[in-house]
């Protein structure tokens, strides 16, 4: 628990940042046999040849705009070089024709947490979990944001929780498991959500 003569907010971003270095640190202080992957987006490698496949699918997309795989590969491209707002363009449409792609709606959630609209991911994973309740990404990307963009730590856990519930098999389970066990353990003030 922080004590000291500091206001409110400025405890809670002391707080935030803790949380924060802690999640930057603990996968060098802490090996374990399988630790949880980062959040999408986080650690891709950019496809050097990105620009030039773009242009391929730009021009399918002029001769067939509604080229379902072809909107999803120039998202997954745009996805891959941080263009966020073209991502989500090319998502959106062709989430219009395939509605239910719970890949494509994770990714589209992603860019809207990297574009700065987190409230907008958080929507739009719960749709993918209403869809798929055991799509592992979208459940821990959930914690992630609720976590880090919104400060709740519960909500957090929760998500988490409902992963290790609904994924049994989750490879990451004993990592994950261990954060919850250390997160439930922080002092209550820690815990609460906070903005």
């Amino acid at each position: 628990m922080i004590r000291s003569r500091i206001g409110p907010g400025l405890q809670r971003k002391a707080m935030a940042l803790c949380l924060l270095m802690f999640f930057l640190a603990a996968p060098v202080a802490c090996r374990k046999k399988k630790e949880a992957p980062p959040p999408a987006g986080e650690a891709e490698t950019i496809n050097l040849n990105a620009v030039s496949q773009i242009e391929s699918y730009k021009e399918i997309l002029k001769k067939d705009p509604n080229n379902l795989q072809a909107l999803v590969n120039i998202g997954n491209l745009y996805f891959d070089t941080r263009q966020d707002l073209m991502a989500i363009e090319h998502y959106r449409r062709a989430l219009t024709l395939d509605p239910r792609n719970v890949n494509v709606r994770t990714d589209m959630a992603i860019c809207y947490r990297r574009s700065g609209n987190p409230d907008m991911a958080v929507e739009e994973l719960k749709k993918v979990i209403s869809i798929d309740p055991r799509h592992p990404q979208s459940r821990y990307n959930l914690g992630i944001i609720l976590l880090h963009d919104k400060g709740d730590v519960e909500g957090g856990i929760r998500a988490w929780e409902a992963l290790l519930e609904n994924v049994p098999n989750y490879q990451y389970r004993d990592s994950l498991k261990a954060e919850i066990t250390r997160m439930r353990g922080m002092p209550g003030n820690a815990k609460q959500k906070f903005k």
